[in-house]
């Protein structure tokens, strides 16, 4: 029999769910953002891409600790330029 692998600790476990917790911001920005399809595209993403970002995350991190962080600075960024993308103006004519 082949040994249970280590599980995420809970400290990690929190630490993703507070990370993750901006992407509750997805109506405000969706109300808030210009109307170009591009822009819509990338913020009907964005959720889905941080789901799947925090589960891979937790799931990596009992084996490979460096991925699971950087999974989180990524999530993290993407968080910020999003915010960004959807509230500055364009400045489009």
């Amino acid at each position: 029999m082949m040994p249970a692998p280590p599980s995420t600790p809970k400290w990690m476990i929190v630490l993703i769910v507070i990370i993750l917790l901006p992407v509750f911001q997805f109506p405000f920005l969706l109300s808030d953002c210009p109307d170009l399809p591009i822009v819509r595209a990338l913020l009907w993403i964005y959720p889905f891409y941080c789901l799947v970002a925090a589960y891979l995350a937790y799931q990596c991190y009992p084996q490979r600790h460096a991925l699971a962080w950087i999974l989180l600075l990524l999530m993290i960024m993407s968080h910020v330029s999003v915010w960004l993308l959807a509230t500055t103006p364009l400045g489009l004519s």
